[in-house]
């Protein structure tokens, strides 16, 4: 029995594998799109599958309105990610990846041709004429590897780099409750196949902006707690990010520090939208879903990770996202 034989997909999944395979095959013209504001996860699962691709002799595209974060330029392949689409490119098939619906991309962002969505989180709004939505996979860098597998393509090594960051990224380094056996399953064969994890780290830990970091240390040290030392929350304000020299330095992950905390139950994270409004990154520890905070407000994600964005008064919002928690709190 193999290794993979033991971490096999659930039937829906199995089946959407399949079809992507055959549209890969079938198609010639690919566009692949990632979430605004891209994380590790949806960068690497990009450039994942564009190295797929182009193995394979596709033409390829790539959009992301960004912003790309300095510490993602080691990932073979990110000088040809786009923050502009060509109005003269048609592809055949816009294939989504870590994007729970087609305004996460951008707001006016209209796909063409066959429609392709792979993604782990459940409040995905299943848009594509396939849909391989799988909540049991880490990462939808682990989703890409399994369609690589069926395609029964060799895993170069710039694949393998790409598929374990994006791995990595949304484990917090194997340190998330999405940590499976199969997801070391997956990063040994990457390892194997030429990933670095060393260098990958330090690409990805240790390239922080001296503006990042004191932006954090201003984060860390202006949280606020509530209901008992349960919930803790922090926030970026337009100003803040002025004065440590706009949105690019924002620093990643400062929500699941918070939720590091001892005693925390949940931790949230705002960003002032200098447009008016707000992000919001929520994390549990698992005792709460945040995800129905998130979706009250027009966000989603899985129970222990979520996001909302909000347009409207910040201050407002903020009050109400807090004020939501409060039924999650009021028993305990």
């Amino acid at each position: 029995m193999s290794d993979l034989s033991r971490n096999k997909k659930p039937p829906a999944a199995d089946d959407a594998i399949s079809a992507i395979c055959g549209a890969i095959t079938s198609y010639t013209r690919f566009l692949i799109c990632g979430h605004i504001r891209p994380d590790g996860d949806c960068l690497g699962s990009q450039l994942g599958m564009y190295h797929v691709l182009k193995t394979l002799g596709k033409e390829v595209h790539l959009y992301n309105a960004g912003p790309v974060m300095e510490h993602y330029q080691f990932l073979p392949g990110i000088e040809y990610i786009h923050p502009t689409l060509d109005p003269n490119y048609r592809p055949e098939v816009s294939m989504f990846v870590d994007c729970g619906a087609v305004n996460r991309v951008a707001d006016d962002f209209q796909p063409q041709g066959f429609l392709i969505n792979i993604d782990h989180h459940y409040s995905n709004l299943r848009f594509g004429d396939i849909n391989y939505i799988d909540e049991t996979s880490a990462a939808v860098g682990e989703q890409v590897f399994y369609v690589v597998k069926r395609l029964g393509m060799e895993i170069t090594p710039e694949i393998a780099t790409c598929l374990y960051l994006s791995i990595i990224a949304d484990t917090g380094s194997f340190r998330y409750p999405n940590t499976s056996d199969s997801t070391f399953t997956v990063a040994a064969e990457l390892v194997r196949s030429g990933a670095a994890p060393h260098l990958i780290a330090r690409e990805y830990y240790e390239t922080r902006k001296p503006e990042s970091v004191r932006l954090a240390s201003r984060v860390m040290a202006n949280f606020h707690f509530a209901y008992n030392g349960q919930l803790v929350w922090s926030e970026i304000t337009q100003q803040m990010y002025e004065s440590a020299g706009g949105e690019d330095n924002e620093p990643e992950s400062l929500v699941s520090e918070l939720r590091g905390i001892k005693g925390v139950e949940v931790a949230i994270l705002f960003h002032e939208l200098a447009e008016g409004g707000l992000r919001a990154g929520l994390r549990s520890k698992g005792g709460v879903d945040v995800s129905r905070v998130a979706k009250e407000f027009g966000g989603g994600g899985h129970p222990n990770a979520s996001g909302a964005y909000v347009r409207g008064d910040y201050e407002t919002l903020k009050k109400q996202i807090l004020a939501a928690m409060a039924a999650d709190f009021a028993a305990k």
